[in-house]
Formats: C-alpha cells, structure tokens, sequence
C-alpha cells in the first residue's frame, strides 16, 4: 500500500437531450400522410482528459515535506532522458522513448520526475528546444515533475549567431567540458564591455525562451544550472578559480535574477546542484572543493540535488547538505563509471530505496542518469526497477498527492 493517502477525483458527466413531438394532421378527404416522428439526439459528451496545471508552491511544498519529515513518508522517483531534442530520438538508446516508456512497459511505474538537460551535447536552436518542450509538457500534463539541467556550452568559443551552421558538441573548445582563454574571468560574462558577455547572454535568451514556453503552458521547473560547480571539469567550475568561489557565485545570482526579474520566469524552482566529495579532502584536493564552497545563498537556491555515482549508493557530503539547511534531493544517480556495474548493467537498482531510508532519509527525489551504447546508468538500463518502483516508499507519478484518485 502506498503511503500517499489517496483521494477521490469526481467526474462529472453532463447529458442533454431533446425531443420533437408528433404532429397530428387535420382530417381531409385525401388524408395527408402523417410524418414520421424524429428525435433529436445531443451526443453525450465525452469526458475531457484532466490536464494538471501544478502550482510552484506545490512541489516545492511537497518536496520539502518529504525531506524534513519526522519520519521517512518516501521519496519520487526520476530518470533523465538525454539532452535538447534528443529526447524525441529513438536511436543511440537515448530519448523518452527508451528512457522512460520502456521503463513503463517493464515496470508499469511512471517516473515522478522526468528530466532533461537543455544543452551540454550542443546548443540546441529554439525550435529545437521547442519540440523537446513537447515531451515535458505532455509529461507535466499528465501529473509528472519536469527537470531541466543547464550545461551551458563555452560561450568564448561559440557566440550562438549561428546555431545551425555552428550548434558545437559535447567535444573541443566550444564544449562544457572545456577552459577559459588566458586572461578571461567568470566575471567577464557580467561585463557588458567584453565581447563573450553578448555571447552569454544570447544563451540566456535562448534558454529563458525555452522556459517560458513551460511557464506558458503550466509547467513548475526544477531547474539545475551550472551544475558540479565545484569540481574541475566544466569551464565554470574550480579550475577557473581555484581558490575563489565568488565568480561563479556571481554569474549564478545575476542569472535568478536575469531569469525571475527580467524574463518573469517565475515557474522555476532553483536546484543547487554540487558534485559529490566522494570523501577527497576539499581543502587541498586538485579536483574537487567542499559541496558548500560556492553555494549563492539561501535567497537564490530552493532545493540542494548533488550528484552521486557511487556503486554502494553511498552519499558521502550527506551531513554537510542537511547543515545547509535546504531541501535535499539527487539530482543525478547511478553506478560509478568506473565499476563494474557501469559496463554490465548489472547495478541493483532495488538497493536505492533501501539506502536512502535506511542511511538517507532526508533525500526527498533521486534522478537517475541517461545511459550511453556500452554504459548503464539508467534504470531500465540495470536489475529490479520493477522492484524499486513497486517499493511502497517509492513515490512514482501516479502516486504524486495531485494524481491521487
């Protein structure tokens, strides 16, 4: 029995109906020919599917409901399904086709949270953007919780003039996974007298745009910007500036405001989103700093959602984040790449309710990852999601307190 008390949704069927009445002729010596009595029929009308229009305030209530509950009452469940209009690809193992309506006919289980990175593979065009929105809408639509990742793309190599002759990838200079040019400063982004600042806020306008299509159509965001700030890897995080976390704290603040102020976007729920330590000392350590070390403040974040792979479904910073004082989440999950789950697709995915309510209650959503050809980090992708998903602690869209029935 699931633990989400659940209530009764009335429809209400209305029917009309209509008659004519016989007419009666008068008597003649050529009787006239008495007509044929019709009826006219109004069709019943058929029900009208119910699309939800979820308020802010709702998820962000439910979230935090779960995540600092007395007792452990459950956690939703998630699957991210690839990058921009990737998701309405079929092919390459990757979309919402794969990740999320296979998981469906192996499980009957609908994921709570259906996410979607807006770029890192390149910079998708509006339209392109447009017609993965689709897919989220649809999915809100129907009771679930959208994510939306932004892996911005290097706006020093790219300056988004022309997307479709030159959108980038998820390799070279242009990529997330890239540096800064000598010389430059996250701080340059905010500088209207540098070049890169135009550059980076086309993004912006195009990102914005995307999320106000969501906005339009009734659809609460768990956005997740500039991601694993505090390791090396991304042009945005440490190796930019290694001892100080205040330019990316920065770029981060002027964006919830650009966003909420300027673009009205005020569907959006902001998701902070650092790697995990995996225990590294943060202090010294070469790759990675304490998961706090560039957090915005409490007025620019709502939700703490880290990023974890970890074959033991460990969550090493777990107290650091509960001192932060936040809702927690996981914004990614999965097996670690360089296990040997990763490659097998043999993680046990029935362990993940089972460590979070033994060792990590206050986590109210897991997200797990995409998988790639050669690599299983997804739930259909691995064992037992039938199990996990049929956990009575295991919150699944259909068991979301606004789909109740």
């Amino acid at each position: 029995m699931k633990i989400i008390i659940k209530a009764t949704v009335l429809t209400v069927l209305v029917a009309a109906l209509a008659s004519c009445s016989t007419l009666v002729p008068k008597p003649t010596e050529t009787p006239l020919k008495t007509p044929t009595p019709t009826m006219t029929t109004i069709p019943t009308p058929k029900p009208t599917p119910t699309v939800f229009v979820i308020q802010r305030a709702q998820v962000l209530d439910f979230i935090t409901s779960l995540s600092t509950a007395s007792v452990f009452r459950g956690v939703i469940s998630g699957q991210n399904a690839y990058h921009g209009d990737e998701i309405t690809d079929d092919a390459y193992q990757r979309g919402y086709r794969t990740m999320i309506e296979t998981l469906h006919d192996k499980t009957g289980e609908w994921p709570g949270i259906i996410g979607l990175d807006y770029e890192w593979a390149r910079s998708f065009t509006p339209a392109q953007l447009s017609k993965a929105n689709e897919v989220l809408i649809d999915y809100a639509h129907n009771g679930g919780i959208v994510m939306v990742t932004f892996t911005p793309q290097n706006p020093w190599f790219n300056d988004e003039t022309n997307l479709a002759a030159n959108p980038g990838s998820w390799e070279g200079p242009e990529s997330a996974l890239s540096g800064l040019p000598s010389g430059a400063s996250l701080d340059d982004l905010l500088n209207p007298e540098k070049p890169v600042h135009a550059a980076w806020m086309r993004k912006l306008d195009r990102i914005a745009g995307a999320l106000q299509e969501l906005r339009d159509a009734g659809v609460v965001v768990l956005f997740r910007p500039m991601q694993e700030m505090n390791g090396v890897w991304f042009w945005w995080g440490i190796s930019s500036h290694r001892t100080d976390p205040e330019p990316y704290i920065r770029v981060y603040r002027a964006m919830h405001d650009y966003f909420t102020n300027n673009k009205g976007l005020d569907n959006l729920i902001w998701v902070y989103s650092p790697t995990s330590t995996y225990g590294n000392d943060t202090v010294t350590n070469y790759i990675f700093r304490a998961v706090d070390w560039a957090y915005p403040g409490d007025n620019y974040v709502d939700i703490i959602a880290g990023t974890n792979y970890a074959d033991d479904m460990s969550i090493s910073d777990y107290g650091t984040y509960i001192n932060m004082g936040k809702p927690l989440g996981i914004a990614e999950y999965g097996p670690n790449s360089d296990g040997p789950f990763f490659k097998s697709g043999t993680w046990d995915t029935s362990r993940i309710i089972e460590r979070i309510q033994n060792d990590y209650p206050r986590i109210a959503f897991w997200v797990c990852w995409h998988s790639y050809p050669g690599s299983s980090w997804s739930l259909v992708s691995n064992l037992n999601a039938d199990i996990l998903l049929a956990d009575p602690f295991v919150i699944n869209r259909d068991d979301l307190p606004w789909n109740i029935k």
